[in-house]
């Protein structure tokens, strides 16, 4: 029985104790394939075989369906200690994460998705999604993609969607697909769709081969399937995006990235050691440290309310108000620019050795990775709908 399952039967330290040890056994082996995923563009098949093992993969499922059961501030450490190892594998398991909630929380009861969302936990299935398409322009909450029903088949439809990225899908087990309620209602009237990957056939378009984050697999697909109509989630999509996927994503994309930031400001600090020791440096480069270090500091105290925020939010099960709405746009805004931000000083401060791909000091595949951070769900769209969104917010002092 591995640690994290057994940690299912304990509570307090020695679950802590125990967590800790499954997190750490599949950080090493993330961090061990890191080069290799990277350079190959590749999946990091052996640390998701790892979250598997150590039923990571079903971490924020809750105990009754077999999970972990975490928290949002635990998910997120989790999250944090998981990219310093790979960005990718956080990535992933961030995006994974946020699947899976929306299937435990908006099952509805369901039989069909009640047992798929047992079926996934006791399983440890990996669960993608697919969004976006080329016409919404990155907007999740528009889909040009319709549910059919089939002519002579009674319960069930047909679904084709042409999506722009669809991270780690030829390796998953089940896709949540967007799409219009029916062909003649308007884009942002839509369901979620789950769709097994044996019910799927997806046609790759292009290449993956990206600057950063290589290992997320994230190319577009053609996506056609045809499903039962009780593999449709009977609560709206926009209730779905609203209560559970867009404050968990964005919850944990931003600790991936403060991972990434973490472990870079760690390098620097390493390679400034390193020069005190031999009187070398200078004011600049104790600068560049020391704002790092505050930045950190900073984005670390905006994740840690925005993981109780999100918290709230899942355990109301409440549509968000326009404020807390900022919240999470601004949380998703600031920890990716800031991070980025971090990486850099730390390249300032490291000097060549951070310029290197190789060698300890070296911080170019974090700044790498970390650039896609700011165009995952472009920064500029989010601004947009903030400035909407506290424009329809009562009147507060800003």
């Amino acid at each position: 029985m591995c640690a994290a399952i057994v940690a299912l039967e304990e509570s307090g330290p020695l679950r802590s104790e125990r967590l800790t040890s499954s997190v750490d056994a599949v950080a090493h082996t993330a961090a061990h394939h890191a080069r290799d995923v990277d350079a190959g563009a590749r999946l990091p098949t052996e640390a998701i075989a790892a979250l598997r093992e150590q039923n990571l993969l079903a971490a924020v499922a809750p105990v009754g369906l077999g999970g972990l059961g975490l928290s949002v501030r635990e998910l997120a450490t989790l999250a944090r200690k998981l990219a310093r190892g790979c960005a990718s594998t956080a990535m992933v398991w961030a995006m994974h994460q946020g699947q899976l909630a929306c299937l435990c929380q908006h099952h509805g009861g369901a039989p069909a998705l009640l047992e798929l969302a047992r079926t996934a936990v006791a399983e440890q299935w990996l669960i993608a999604s697919a969004t976006s398409e080329p016409a919404s322009g990155g907007d999740i909450r528009k889909s040009t993609a319709a549910v059919t029903a089939l002519s002579g088949h009674s319960g069930t439809v047909a679904l084709s969607k042409d999506a722009t990225t669809v991270s780690y899908g030829a390796a998953a087990d089940l896709l949540q697909v967007t799409a219009r309620r029916s062909p003649d209602v308007a884009a942002n009237d839509q369901v979620l769709v789950a769709v097994l990957r044996e019910q799927a056939t997806l046609e790759q378009k292009g290449i993956w081969s990206p600057l950063g984050m290589r290992g997320t697999s994230s190319p577009g697909y053609q996506l056609t399937a045809t499903i039962s109509e009780s593999q449709i989630f009977g609560v709206p999509f926009a209730d779905i995006a609203g209560t559970t996927m867009v404050p968990l994503t964005h919850t944990l994309w931003a600790a991936v990235w403060l991972g990434l930031a973490g472990e870079a400001v760690s390098r620097a600090v390493k390679v400034s050691r390193r020069r005190a020791a031999g009187n070398r440096g200078g004011d600049a480069v104790r600068q560049a440290l020391g704002e790092a270090r505050w930045r950190l500091a900073s984005l670390d105290a905006l994740l840690s309310d925005m993981a109780e925020r999100t918290q709230t939010l899942l355990d109301e099960g409440a549509q968000p108000t326009a404020g807390q709405s900022v919240h999470t746009n601004s949380l998703k805004v600031a920890a990716s620019e800031t991070a980025l931000e971090i990486a850099y000083l730390s390249l300032r401060v490291c000097g060549m050795a951070g310029y290197s791909e190789e060698g300890p000091f070296s911080v170019a595949r974090i700044i790498r990775d970390l650039s896609s951070a700011p165009i995952m769900i472009n920064n500029s769209q989010l601004l947009d709908t903030t400035a909407q969104l506290m424009l329809m917010e009562r009147q507060r002092n800003w």
